[in-house]
């Protein structure tokens, strides 16, 4: 690992034997954005080993992934605030893509480097950009949202291509921009089977009184209505079930609004919020599980829907977002701004046990759709054909 420099004999004196890609990881931090930089840089580089990658990243889990030998991870932690890291991508990436001798950047946080002419792929994962009015927020992150959105369409316009994990994505980013006069394409992420055969996982009739949620405590994630859910159910029924939290996030006064909500309902000892967890831990949790319940208003892919199936887990997911498109037939769909419907869906799957089987089943056969192999693959024919057009 290098806090800064370039490899030996690839520089821009000397010459090139393999393509270059610098993938710019530095905003995944959190959730998702950790999980797919961590498993798409090294599945593109097991698979395409003509490509050279230079990963540039902030966060320890990223760069302490363990990648193959044609990956050199740049790892600069104090890249970690947001301006630092807009100051680094704006002024000196374009100095350092040079010395790397770099022929093509993916921007993993989708915004462009408007520094340089190296052609460039941008991936929107991101979607509080997408967040339509009604769902509040504090003044100073609305105008940071704005302030995005205008940085999101010069990039797009700008990029070489434009990656969209869902195509629920860019039917919400045609609300703000003309779609069709993007170059764009869609590439499902893939999914990280957590025990080898996900059939092996333990079965439901093994398993503890709880429901389960992982996700960071943004506000799109709509945990008010989980919470409030959780509240109808104990109120109209008396199995015992439970409800635990894990996720931490940015802002922590929103974090206190849940637990005070929770209070508010006097259902401390039935609904948990656990905050950040290790991903070991959530995946215990995930095999000792009966359901698993997601609720939120906007997702761009949603790859917690996909852990909770490889766990073996019955899902009960919104029906707002990306989640039909990427779940299919292999969960059970809620509305996510009613409680009294998540909270009749989750008893669906409590009370039928052949039903939430018959779920359990359908998420097996739904993961064997999304593999990080074909994720890669897209990838780099995105990343082959901004460099293609680049070129002409």
């Amino acid at each position: 690992m290098h806090v800064d420099g370039g490899l030996e004999g690839a520089g821009s004196g000397g010459a090139k034997t393999q393509r270059r890609v610098l993938v710019n990881a530095l905003s995944a931090v959190l959730g998702g954005g950790v999980t797919v930089a961590t498993r798409l840089v090294r599945e593109i580089a097991v698979n395409h080993p003509h490509l050279q990658i230079v990963l540039v990243c902030s966060f320890d889990e990223v760069a302490e992934h363990g990648y193959p030998g044609n990956v050199e991870v740049v790892y600069r932690p104090d890249l970690i605030p947001r301006l630092p890291r807009w100051r680094w991508e704006q002024r000196a990436q374009p100095g350092f893509a040079k010395t790397h001798a770099i022929d093509v950047i993916l921007q993993l946080g989708g915004y462009l480097c408007f520094g340089t002419a190296i052609p460039q792929v941008a991936v929107w994962q991101n979607p509080n950009v997408f967040t339509p009015p009604g769902i509040p927020r504090p003044l100073s992150e609305e105008l940071l949202v704005r302030a995005q959105r205008i940085v999101q369409g010069w990039s797009m316009r700008r990029s070489a291509d434009n990656i969209f994990l869902t195509a629920k994505s860019i039917e919400m980013a045609s609300r703000y921009w003309d779609m069709n006069t993007v170059p764009n394409r869609v590439v499902h992420s893939g999914v990280e089977l957590v025990s080898g055969d996900p059939r092996a996982s333990a079965p439901l009739s093994n398993r503890e009184n709880f429901a389960l949620a992982v996700g960071s405590t943004y506000v799109h994630k709509n945990y008010e209505a989980m919470i409030d859910a959780m509240a109808h159910y104990t109120e109209h029924r008396e199995d015992g079930l439970r409800l635990e939290i894990m996720g931490g996030g940015p802002n922590p006064d929103y974090f206190a609004s849940l637990q005070k909500r929770i209070d508010g309902h006097g259902i401390a000892d039935r609904v948990q919020l656990l905050g950040a967890r290790p991903l070991e831990e959530v995946h215990q949790r995930m095999q000792q599980a009966r359901a698993y319940l997601v609720t939120s208003r906007l997702e761009t892919f949603g790859l917690t829907l996909f852990e909770a199936m490889s766990n073996g887990l019955p899902v009960v997911a919104s029906n707002a977002t990306c989640h039909p498109e990427v779940g299919g037939n292999a969960a059970v769909y809620c509305d996510p701004q009613n409680p009294a419907d998540i909270a009749e869906k989750l008893a669906q799957i409590v009370d039928d046990k052949a039903l939430a089987e018959t779920y359990r089943e359908r998420g097996f056969a739904r993961l064997e759709n999304f593999t990080w192999s074909n994720s890669a693959t897209g990838y780099v024919a995105a990343l082959e054909a901004a460099q293609a057009v680049s070129s002409r």
